[in-house]
């Protein structure tokens, strides 16, 4: 499919906004308290190591959409490849793990908000938002962008202000009274109380937190220059994920103790708390409640995309093909987000619990979606070499070997991940979800319903 037929309307800037809106979100504001509790301070490490599997992704996504911009990215790709059944698995994969992703992005924004109306039931903001989400992503990708641009903006800006609180603090220039470094670098034991076990117990929350990266293969298709803009935005992008979460969590393990944190409260505002700044923690809840619904603007961005492309290629109903004037794919859109009530029922039977459960669900099924572009990408850039050599305008770089490196850290992850027993039903479901769209997709194709 060419990608002639898609409405060009990303700049540079654009794509660097939709990435870092997709990708900075709940997963480290209120994610990031379930991985120290897990990993302790060596939840460092389970973040740098995560940013490491993520800076390959993201290359090779971009190498494989630079060649050939379209629709559907890294699903299309896959099927040059392997033929159309791993085209429609990946396509589904990565449209239940948008939902997901969705769902738990709107479950943050409920409980940011259920902070400050504590009787009002989670399922009835995660309604509210999700409706309003869905007007504005009726609109088209510029006015999207837009909206998108303010909402990212104070994602980074929050982020960049807790760094520079929390680095004035640790050398003296600022004090507060309830907050007292903590010497958790001094040895070993201090700075990975869990071990190792620890670290990779908690990888598929850090994974959750990074695995918004597949938005950028559908933006770069939807890119004014692709060739041009695609290489230093991914850069851009990669260093001021990496650089942001790892100075964050460094901070917060230094500003207080790593047992302290509640896996139902941001350990950013814990902080604020803490140190009794007037209204901090509200302001900072305000933020990162901003940063979920800004999560979930681009995760519907993403995942209704997703759908569209899959019913160009006749592996999705035709309904998913009609746009509306803006050239936004509406009943693609309208399913995800009808997928978002569900939310609201999860949220009613285990509120405690519903950010963890869709979290690490999406966490999976978007891992077992990387571990397909890791695959994919090894034998597209040996087809793309045979075939047409001037399409190779980027080049990531350390091929094939980088390729067996990052399928060998994905299975890594995968392999420790039940060592975080909440996690075991996520893993299970994945490897389910895998198999039965490779079961539907044969029944589909026996009966001719779909190409």
């Amino acid at each position: 499919m060419s990608s002639k037929s898609i409405k060009k309307g990303f700049s540079r800037n654009h794509l660097i906004i939709m990435a870092l809106g997709n990708i900075i979100g709940s997963g480290i504001f209120l994610g990031s308290g379930t991985v120290i509790s897990i990993a302790g301070p060596g939840a460092i490490l389970a973040y740098i190591f995560g940013g490491i599997i993520m800076v390959m992704e993201v290359m090779f996504i971009t190498e494989m959409t630079i060649i050939n911009p379209a629709p559907g990215s890294f699903r299309v790709h896959a099927s040059e490849i392997f033929g159309p059944w791993i085209g429609f698995v990946n396509g589904w994969m990565f449209w239940f793990s948008g939902v997901l992703g969705m769902a738990s992005e709107v479950a943050a924004a409920a409980i940011f908000t259920g902070l400050w109306f504590p009787g009002i039931p989670l399922g009835v903001f995660c309604v509210i938002y999700a409706l309003v989400m869905t007007v504005i992503n009726l609109k088209d990708a510029r006015g999207l962008s837009i909206i998108e641009s303010f909402l990212a903006s104070v994602k980074v800006l929050s982020l960049v202000v807790f760094i520079v609180f929390a680095l004035t603090t640790i050398v003296g220039i600022t004090s507060f009274g309830g907050i007292k470094l903590l010497p958790v670098f001094q040895s070993a034991n201090s700075f990975m109380p869990n071990g190792f076990r620890g670290i990779f117990a908690s990888m598929i929350m850090v994974m959750f937190s990074l695995t918004g990266t597949g938005i950028i293969g559908i933006a770069i298709a939807e890119s004014e220059n692709p060739e041009k803009d695609a290489p230093p935005a991914i850069y851009t992008i990669t260093i001021t994920v990496i650089v942001l979460y790892t100075l964050s969590i460094f901070f917060i393990i230094y500003l207080m103790p790593w047992k302290a944190f509640s896996t139902s409260e941001s350990p950013f505002v814990e902080i604020l708390k803490r140190a009794g700044i007037p209204f901090g923690g509200d302001i900072l809840n305000f933020i990162v409640l901003t940063a979920a619904l800004s999560g979930l603007n681009s995760s519907m961005y993403s995942a209704s995309r997703m759908l569209n492309s899959l019913s160009m290629g006749k592996q999705a109903p035709k309904k998913f093909l009609v746009k509306n004037k803006n050239g936004v794919p509406v009943y693609a859109l309208g399913l995800s987000s009808v997928v978002l009530l569900l939310t609201a029922i999860i949220s009613y039977i285990v509120p405690s619990k519903v950010f963890e459960i869709l979290a690490t669900a999406s966490g999976f099924t978007a891992l077992v979606n990387w571990l397909t572009i890791s695959i994919t990408h090894f034998f597209y850039r040996r087809k793309t070499i045979k075939e047409k050599p001037d399409r190779l305008k980027y080049k990531v770089p350390g091929w094939p070997f980088i390729n067996f490196i990052a399928v060998a850290f994905i299975l890594i992850v995968f392999a420790t991940s039940p060592l975080y027993p909440g996690q075991i039903s996520g893993l299970v479901g994945s490897i389910t979800l895998f198999g039965v769209l490779i079961i539907i997709y044969g029944i589909l194709k026996s009966k001719k319903i779909i190409n």
